[in-house]
């Protein structure tokens, strides 16, 4: 399978992957004549699809976790985070407790975690995607790390839970379709206390998943909210949660602006290493993620056109691609390794 924009559907091809809205299907796996659709589709906001043609049928694209529980997981989120407004009780984090010892044990039992992010990509309802991804890399970031599966769960519950406090703040600061003014961003950087503040009513919470609330907008450097603290004075697992939620906000589009490629958005993480977050961390996931997931489609450097085929293990801006058009822009059928080809690099992602 590969990855396409939705203005770019043609005749020849089907569906990948089911498209769904919560739990409804709104087009099945395998429906063709995709292109049909293409107008009804990006009214939706569905900008990405997965598509199976001539060129992709045998690419494979392993999810971070499984699509069932994605949805399952985006629900459960979203049922506890209504709540904070009434007060959380420990019933409502029961079941977001089962969410995250599930979601564990799927990535702790991946080999190829951390190396398709953009498969947890979706459009619409940014807060509750956004926390539940947020849970999701940082569960797998900790197993890159070799903690604990108790570690590990408190950490994907810190991340999941990490932008509690903005369901206290303002909708119309919230939801303001542009940047926020100076007054209105004060605001919003009371989000980490007030969200560590409603948790801490809950016994059941640990501690250390509570200050990955408080903590996962403290920075390296000490320019970070709401203490300014600097380097190892922010606990390890806020550090986590801090390159998870950074790495997906900007990889996710936005009303403001839109989304950055997977690379670009771990190029800005890999810039601003000791400064903005801990090298030590981003030193030790940066090998197991793939910069060009399987299945973008790219342009290489020497003006030809291509999908991401596989991996190299350790080398991950230096993928297999199988080369579907020539510079000339003529069909081509060819595979470029691009390990043993240093002089072409990948200039540029198309989805």
């Amino acid at each position: 399978m590969r990855l396409v924009l939705t203005e770019d559907l043609t005749q020849e091809m089907k569906l990948a992957k089911a498209i769904y809205d919560n739990d409804n299907i709104l087009l099945n796996k395998g429906v063709k004549n995709l292109h049909q659709y293409k107008d009804r589709l990006l009214e939706l906001g569905i900008d990405y699809l997965y598509v199976e043609d001539k060129y992709s049928a045998d690419i494979e694209l392993k999810p971070v976790i499984k699509e069932k529980s994605r949805r399952q997981g985006k629900k459960v989120i979203k049922k506890t985070l209504d709540k904070i407004s009434e007060g959380l009780s420990q019933n409502d984090i029961k079941e977001l407790k089962g969410l995250v010892d599930e979601i564990s044990s799927q990535i702790i039992l991946n080999d190829e975690v951390l190396l398709n992010l953009h498969s947890l990509k979706r459009t619409s309802e940014y807060t509750y995607e956004h926390s539940l991804n947020v849970g999701v890399i940082s569960i797998a970031i900790a197993k890159i790390l070799g903690y604990s599966r108790n570690d590990i769960c408190k950490i994907g519950m810190g991340g999941m839970l990490h932008d509690t406090g903005k369901k206290l703040i303002p909708e119309k600061i919230l939801k303001k379709p542009a940047r926020l003014t100076d007054s209105e961003y004060d605001i919003m950087k009371n989000h980490p206390q007030l969200g560590f503040e409603e948790l801490q009513k809950l016994e059941t919470i640990s501690p250390l998943s509570r200050t990955m609330v408080f903590s996962h907008h403290e920075r390296w450097d000490g320019t970070g909210y709401p203490r300014g603290l600097k380097g190892e004075e922010t606990h390890v697992f806020a550090r986590i949660a801090a390159i998870a939620d950074v790495f997906d906000a900007l990889s996710s589009s936005r009303v403001y602006r839109d989304k950055m490629p997977v690379h670009k958005a771990l190029e800005y993480i890999m810039h601003h290493t000791e400064t903005l977050f801990d090298y030590q961390i981003v030193k030790k996931i940066l090998p197991k993620i793939s910069f060009y997931p399987n299945g973008s489609e790219v342009i290489l450097s020497t003006g030809e056109r291509g999908i991401v085929k596989a991996q190299n293990r350790g080398f991950p801006t230096r993928p297999i691609i199988r080369i579907i058009q020539s510079s000339t822009g003529k069909e081509k059928d060819a595979e470029l390794d691009l390990l043993k080809h240093m002089n072409i690099v990948i200039e540029e992602v198309i989805a």
